[in-house]
């Protein structure tokens, strides 16, 4: 079935370049791609948007399974992620404004980010809670320093009459990134738990009829040894999941070191258009 949808997802990529190409208001201009400042911050996107979906996903089951946290409470407890992304995009943008350059940010937000990958591969069983709050505000920040700069430099490097269908497509890269990457990282979590559940006794094995698919209720009512051997399967298998994350943040971190610095615009009008209306 994979390599039958597989098949038919490059059948009908074919057909839609070539709809694009003879389309006279094309859903997706394949001018833009002409552009190097384009191809970068999209693949930039695209990688960006695998490790972040991907790995953040967990981020609450992990909450859940651990630390015993009800659904509710682990959203909120995700807030230090958040307040990072929050305070370093606003930030980043104030200070882009002042100085009219905007490279070096991606640079160090993707190199935070592996950090931030790398410090969740360390949770474990015996994380202390506001350890956990600092690792997920690490990462907040290395994803506030990058996504909404990639989105200010598409901008800045498209034709005024283009600007909203590069940024719409620039965010759409950056959304099948991350369907790709919650479906590779929850395929790597669900062999890495598996093989891990089919290593405990036997005695142990059956509570764990749900295998993988086991959810957080179910697992507060395992006895307390076979409770305590699943959270061990279950940190070490998650470690393997944010540790293909940290490898996925090294691809965006080489790319925006050819992220090329274009002078911020001041106006949407190019000079040879504003000389246009001037005429006029």
């Amino acid at each position: 079935m994979i390599l039958g949808l597989t098949a038919i997802d490059l059948v009908l990529l074919t057909a839609f370049v070539w709809q694009e190409r003879r389309a006279t208001e094309p859903v997706i201009p394949l001018t833009l791609f002409r552009s190097r400042v384009f191809n970068v911050s999209s693949a930039m996107g695209f990688t960006i948007g695998m490790a972040m979906f991907g790995a953040i996903v967990f981020i609450p089951l992990y909450l859940q399974l651990v630390y015993g946290a009800s659904p509710t409470s682990s959203g909120l407890r995700m807030l230090p992620l958040m307040a990072g992304l929050l305070v370093a995009a606003v930030f980043s943008g104030r200070l882009i404004s002042r100085i009219g350059r905007y490279k070096l940010f991606p640079i160090v937000g993707t190199a935070v980010l592996v950090v931030g990958m790398f410090l969740l591969s360390q949770l474990g069983v015996g994380t202390a809670p506001w350890l956990a709050s600092v690792y997920m505000a690490i990462v907040g920040v290395g994803i506030g320093l990058v996504m909404q700069v990639l989105v200010l430099v598409v901008q800045n490097d498209a034709k005024p009459r283009e600007i909203g269908v590069a940024t719409a497509t620039a965010t759409f890269f950056r959304s099948v990134g991350g369907s790709f990457g919650v479906a590779l990282f929850g395929a790597i979590f669900a062999s890495r738990l598996t093989g891990a559940l089919e290593k405990l006794p036997p005695e142990s094995l059956k509570y764990l009829s749900g295998g993988v698919h086991l959810s957080p209720e179910q697992a507060k009512q395992l006895p307390p040894e076979v409770h305590a051997e699943f959270l061990d399967a279950f940190s070490h298998s998650l470690h393997g999941v944010f540790l293909f994350g940290v490898m996925l943040a090294i691809i965006p971190f080489g790319l925006s070191w050819l992220l090329q610095e274009v002078p911020l615009r001041t106006t949407l009008h190019s000079a040879d258009e504003a000389a246009a209306e001037a005429v006029v």
